[in-house]
């Protein structure tokens, strides 16, 4: 403890062992009210993140099924289903694999990609949503490019 003293009289003891009460309350509402708003916009990152994710995941396979039908000299084809949250990979007409979407991801529009031992394809493309309602396509030219992009509804096409 330390006394202070001015002229000779004590004027007060003052301890310097820590924070007291009332500056740790004031802290830690301090950090509640930032979480409080920071903690809404942090969580609907979530979705979003998925959705990416699920994306790139999409454009990625679509583009390796792409270059194994060139390298084996064989048909590969990606199939999807409107409301699965999962693709299947064929190869000359065998299942090859199922994968599964990031969760909160799931596909909205039918269909599949099939890719000839050229590299070439019938043009398609992987409509993806979350619980959002955002949206994400990817997107298979006939000359078997890979693309993908946002359209301005989940309804459309971009």
């Amino acid at each position: 403890m330390v006394q202070k003293s001015l002229g000779g009289a004590v004027l007060a003891d003052e301890s310097n062992d820590g924070f007291s009460t009332i500056e740790l309350l004031a802290s830690v509402t301090l950090i509640g009210i930032i979480a409080a708003i920071a903690l809404p916009n942090w969580r609907g990152t979530f979705p979003n993140y998925a959705l990416n994710n699920s994306t790139r995941q999409i454009q990625s396979e679509l583009q390796q099924i792409k270059m194994r039908a060139v390298a084996e000299n064989v048909g590969f084809e990606m199939s999807y289903q409107v409301g699965s949250s999962q693709y299947t990979i064929f190869r000359d007409s065998q299942i090859v694999a199922t994968r599964p979407l990031a969760d909160g991801t799931s596909i909205t529009k039918a269909g599949s990609i099939t890719f000839s031992p050229r590299g070439t394809a019938g043009a398609n493309r992987v409509r993806l949503s979350n619980s959002q309602g955002k949206c994400r396509q990817v997107v298979v030219s006939a000359t078997g490019r890979v693309r993908v992009c946002t359209p301005t509804n989940c309804g459309s096409d971009c």
